[in-house]
């Protein structure tokens, strides 16, 4: 469904947004809460939609709120794309001066946000002032599926786990590095070979792709990996470490040598050293970014290869 195709003089951005605010909440009454207007407008505006599309776009039920069909799957994802282009449209040919200014959704893999967050943020808040940023942590498979729905302009993730259809742009590889806890026979070594880790226990960060990466990473050097521990706490996974648990081994360092129980832990390149995993930006490929968005696309390119020299 085009929805730019078939916005015409009988659809109107209201009607979308409302639209979209009611699949978004599930309810007529709370997205008429969220958009200050009365449920029976958001109702009527649905309905409106439906006449002139011939489609049924939300299923009601009673005591039960409202369900998007698939129909109203896919008017929603496009309508949300059309409504950033018309908030960009405005805010770009607006009586606002030459300066970037209007919101920006980011998603971020959740273990690169520690590296990645920071840098972007502090050089945005210098280079584009009237920009919003906000950020979304989790999974890629989430971020993703947000980023589809129309919900995020782009996200930052590893390449090994973003799906095609996508643009993307590289903005650094990422090493893998063994962690140890500061007493571990190897941790004076320059570099460790995993080979000298056989038979000792794994705490394996699970949070997918991180989990895989990992085993596939030992497994391709003859190891028979022995997890003692999975988990998708990235500060657990340090804590178990320090503590003496198993060793660890991780894409992105923040460059904090300590648990937070204060224990502290040796983080040692591997040799031979493993190819690098590149992180990369991505937004969908038929949907145009926003003129702030590319800026903090371009941004993003510019400032965070600086982050390759911390992994």
């Amino acid at each position: 469904m085009d929805v730019e195709a078939i916005l015409g003089p009988q659809l109107t951005l209201r009607q979308l947004e409302l639209f979209v605010a009611a699949t978004d909440h599930s309810s007529f009454t709370a997205a008429a809460k969220h958009a200050f207007v009365t449920p029976n407008a958001v109702s009527l505006a649905v309905s409106d939609l439906e006449r002139a599309l011939g489609v049924t776009l939300l299923v009601r039920q009673r005591a039960r709120g409202v369900t998007s069909t698939p129909a109203g799957v896919q008017l929603a994802e496009g309508a949300r794309a059309l409504l950033r282009q018309a908030s960009d449209l405005q805010l770009t040919v607006g009586d606002h001066g030459e300066e970037l200014s209007g919101p920006v959704a980011v998603g971020c893999y959740s273990t690169l946000a520690p590296t990645v967050v920071p840098e972007l943020w502090e050089r945005l808040a210098d280079r584009h002032p009237e920009i919003e940023l906000t950020i979304t942590e989790g999974t890629t498979e989430h971020l993703v599926g947000q980023l589809h729905e129309g919900r995020l302009d782009c996200v930052v993730a590893y390449e090994v786990a973003l799906p095609l259809g996508l643009a993307v742009r590289r903005l650094y590889n990422a090493r893998p590095s063994v962690v140890l806890p500061e007493s571990h026979r190897l941790a004076g070594q320059a570099a460790v070979d995993l080979t000298e880790l056989e038979g000792e226990p794994l705490v394996l960060f699970d949070l997918p792709p991180s989990g895989q990466n990992t085993l596939h990473l030992l497994r391709s050097r003859g190891l028979r990996p022995r997890v003692a521990h999975r988990t998708t706490n990235f500060e657990l996974v340090h804590s178990l470490v320090g503590r003496g648990m198993g060793f660890a081994v991780q894409y992105q360092h923040s460059g904090v040598d300590v648990s937070q129980e204060g224990r502290r832990l040796a983080f040692r390149p591997i040799a031979p050293e493993p190819e690098s995993e590149p992180v990369m930006v991505a937004w969908p490929e038929r949907l145009p970014l926003t003129s702030r968005a590319a800026a903090v696309v371009h941004l993003a390119q510019d400032c965070l290869p600086v982050a390759e020299q911390a992994c």
